[in-house]
């Protein structure tokens, strides 16, 4: 197993915007593995709140990594982080990359159990940006979502959120937490009808999520293809075509790749749908030396975002299976997080004999799951 570096060290990389991307995406997940730990104290999760929301405002970060903070407080489901998701959702000079993360945290954070002041700040603010038309619609749409499923968790019993919404073929793998939730209704249909669903516009956005999620959780060659096509042949919605894309990097099937790289490929289309089609691609292990051709074909391209997604895909990979390096007394060592040496290289100790392969930085945690 990964040893997960010291809080303290963590912390200092978080505090340092000039230190390289991928390192503090990883020092990013590395606070979330902490904070899920069974043995985490709630002192030490307020602590790992606290380093993430004080961060989560420091534009020197960049968009990228600022939406990134937003993601793992929304998986974290601490109603600490509410306040500060609350501002910059509400701030209108934020990037609306960021707002979004932030509106869709809030989603994931709000339940029954959060306490009644934090829960009315979360609702007046997702319905306030929802309806201020000045709002990119990115932002309006992820306000409506994140309504919805609050809206769906207080009306629905808490047997029903708590327990499995269908069979077993449609329960969720994957460590975490969805925007949306599948419907049941969807148990006894086909990935192929219900790709119709979710590629239908003139459905609400809500029931199209939903869909999503089900075909995600039926799996296969089928939900991949379904996907994809939801990706390239959507013209409704960024914030659709965006989601979707990560979902193609949590199937990691490389029948989902075609899309991906097509959706890369179109310069015209929303940064944020490009940027998570690039860490999709990353995520794709069976076809990699299509994909690492495909990441650096892009590194040099002129949205920032888009750049830097490439750079952590391949960061992410050579971290993961490209850079292991094996010392004198026959364990081995990899190059990829911790302390600060040489050009930008952190070090990070593994385990003699351990296969790492090319994973999705998202949902792996960084590497802290062999």
């Amino acid at each position: 197993m990964f040893k997960i570096p010291p809080l303290e060290q963590l912390q200092a990389c978080l505090g340092d915007p000039s230190q390289p991307i991928g390192a503090r995406m990883r020092a990013s997940y590395h606070l979330k593995q902490i904070f899920q730990l069974p043995t985490t104290s709630p002192d030490l999760q307020a602590t790992i709140v606290s380093t993430l929301t004080e961060q989560l405002p420091v534009k020197a970060h960049g968009k990228l990594m600022r939406h990134e903070f937003g993601y793992v407080l929304g998986q974290l489901k601490s109603p600490l982080s509410i306040p500060s998701l609350c501002a910059s959702i509400l701030d209108s000079t934020d990037d609306c990359i960021c707002r979004h993360e932030c509106a869709e945290a809030l989603g994931a954070i709000c339940s029954p159990s959060t306490p009644s002041p934090m829960l009315n700040l979360s609702l007046t603010t997702l319905q306030k940006s929802m309806s201020d038309p000045s709002n990119p619609i990115e932002v309006i749409e992820t306000c409506q979502i994140a309504l919805n499923f609050i809206s769906w968790k207080l009306t629905t019993p808490t047997s029903e959120t708590s327990a499995p919404m269908a069979c077993a073929c449609m329960l969720s793998s994957y460590d975490s937490s969805d925007p949306a939730p599948p419907h049941p209704s969807h148990s006894g249909m086909s990935v192929s009808d219900i790709g119709e669903i979710m590629r239908d516009e003139s459905r609400e956005l809500w029931e199209r999520y939903r869909a999503m999620f089900s075909v995600r959780n039926k799996g296969g060659e089928g939900a991949a293809v379904e996907l994809g096509r939801a990706l390239v042949e959507d013209r409704s919605s960024a914030l659709f075509r965006h989601e979707v894309a990560f979902v193609l990097g949590q199937l990691q099937r490389v029948e989902g790749l075609d899309y991906l790289v097509m959706s890369l490929e179109r310069v015209d289309e929303h940064e944020f749908v490009r940027h998570e089609s690039a860490e999709a691609i990353g995520a794709i292990e069976d076809d990699w030396e299509r994909c690492e051709e495909v990441l650096k074909r892009f590194l040099n391209d002129e949205d920032k975002c888009v750049r830097q997604s490439c750079e952590v895909a391949l960061d992410a990979a050579d971290y993961f299976g490209l850079n292991v390096v094996v010392k004198e007394d026959g364990d081995e060592e990899l190059q990829g997080v911790g302390v600060i040496e040489g050009e930008g290289i952190f070090k990070f100790a593994g385990v003699k004999g351990t296969t790492i392969s090319h994973l999705n930085i998202k949902e792996k945690s960084c590497g802290l799951k062999v």
